[in-house]
């Protein structure tokens, strides 16, 4: 799943995703993402902007991941720092990033298991 408030970002992200293989899920705000998680729907793999316009920002769904399904995997990405809000096991990508890098990453983290939705 990639979140992201900004269309552009999102849509390119998605592509590339999806041009490696992936299936991509797209919200475009944290609440959007854990509305969908909510529904039972699954997802593998969360890649999200952790500032979003809106009341929810990234940190609010890493946490509220984390409560729902403490073992999926989550990549944040944010032009500042690393925030101290995420833990160990969330993976930080620095903006601004390549393509390329992204995708490779996501999928180094999908691990053999994934069912397929990303």
């Amino acid at each position: 799943m990639v979140v992201d408030d900004d269309a552009v970002i999102r849509m390119v992200l998605a592509e590339s995703m999806r041009d490696a293989g992936l299936h991509v899920i797209e919200a475009s705000c944290s609440a959007d993402a854990i509305g969908y998680l909510q529904s039972g729907a699954p997802v593998d793999l969360i890649f999200s902007d952790i500032q979003m316009a809106g009341p929810l920002d990234g940190l609010h769904l890493a946490h509220q991941v984390r409560a729902m399904v403490p073992t999926l995997p989550m990549i944040f990405t944010s032009a500042g720092p690393k925030p101290a809000a995420l833990n160990d096991t969330e993976i930080f990508l620095g903006k601004p990033y390549r393509l390329d890098h992204v995708v490779a990453t996501v999928t180094k983290n999908l691990g053999s298991t994934a069912s397929g939705a990303k």
